[in-house]
């Protein structure tokens, strides 16, 4: 039987991370996989079969595209619509989205898809009772897994190579720190002429961003790219990676940098001030401060020992949150 795992995309929200990470573990299971997405979205080396769909596509027109390709069941990642093409096609479905998580456009039949899911998964760090009356009788709540990239690349961890590159991801307005990233690095990029920082993102204060790159002369040490579906590949050539956000972020890319074995430097609001134990398996810093950031930072590019040290504490995240667990809900049933 042939599954498609589905990735949804949102503002607030990408299915991609697990959506890709879920269908290569179910392919390694034997299972015959699909993993399709919105045009642009699935990155390139994935090394699975792919199917890309317009964002405007239809429920009958994605049904038939199920049919077409043969589609025994569905998987699906924060995308409703894909439930829906599932529900029209005949075909069971399990849906999965973090828990608490709201659609940028009201899906109305929401209660309803949910409740003839296969199961729901619910991706949280919640412990009371799940909302039996939203979610459905088959929901379950699952941490976030730690994703190990470097899984099936045959290289080591990134930060055992010694190319000096820092890489910071993110959503570019001013909640997300890149201002004081860049104040920082400005005085830093002096002091460290062969280092490099990557920022990956978009947002509102790319623009700004930009200028301030310009106008510092940090052109030749800063490279400013777009959000990337596939971090993986962002991740496999860091040496460190920072998150200076002023107010509370995803934990996916936090969560996946320190199971690629990177040390990380991270202000320490929301999840990072529950993942991160200063000078243990990270370097934790107060949101906003340009000096903390910079004393972090000069360490980690200074001290090699000092980076594999943290990396290696921040690896464990991978048996705390270990993919397997998180992957074994949707295996066919």
């Amino acid at each position: 039987m042939k599954t498609m795992v589905f990735a949804g995309n949102h503002k607030a929200f990408s299915g991609l991370r697990l959506a890709v990470a879920l269908a290569k573990a179910l392919a390694d299971n034997g299972q015959d996989v699909l993993l399709g997405g919105y045009k642009g979205k699935i990155p390139g080396n994935a090394g699975l079969k792919t199917l890309e769909i317009s964002p405007a596509c239809k429920t009958k027109s994605l049904s038939a595209l199920l049919q077409k390709e043969h589609v025994g069941r569905v998987v699906s990642v924060a995308c409703l619509p894909a439930c829906e093409a599932a529900q029209a096609a005949g075909l069971s479905y399990v849906y999965c989205e973090p828990e608490g998580f709201k659609e940028e456009k009201a899906v109305k039949n929401k209660k309803t898809l949910l409740k003839k899911a296969q199961k729901v998964v619910l991706v949280g760090n919640g412990s009371g009772a799940l909302d039996k009356k939203l979610y459905g009788s088959n929901a379950v709540r699952v941490q976030n897994p730690a994703v190990w990239m470097e899984h099936g690349y045959g290289e080591k961890p990134a930060c055992f190579k010694k190319e000096n590159n820092i890489l910071s991801i993110g959503k570019l307005t001013k909640s997300g720190g890149f201002d004081v990233l860049l104040k920082a690095w400005a005085r830093l990029a002096p002091l460290h002429a062969t280092w490099h920082l990557t920022i990956s993102g978009d947002g509102t204060a790319k623009t700004s961003l930009k200028k301030f790159i310009e106008k510092s002369g940090l052109s030749a040490s800063v490279e400013l790219v777009p959000a990337a579906a596939d971090c993986a590949s962002l991740m496999r050539r860091a040496d460190i990676y920072v998150q200076p956000s002023r107010e509370a972020q995803e934990e996916d890319t936090l969560l996946d940098a320190m199971a690629c074995k990177l040390p990380v430097a991270a202000t320490a609001v929301g999840a990072a001030e529950k993942l991160i134990a200063d000078g243990v398996n990270g370097k934790a810093v107060k949101p906003g401060d340009e000096d903390a950031l910079f004393a972090a930072l000069d360490e980690l590019m200074v001290d090699w020992g000092k980076r594999v040290g943290l990396a290696v504490e921040a690896a464990r995240m991978r048996e705390r949150r270990p993919f397997e667990v998180f992957a074994a809900y949707f295996e066919a049933e």
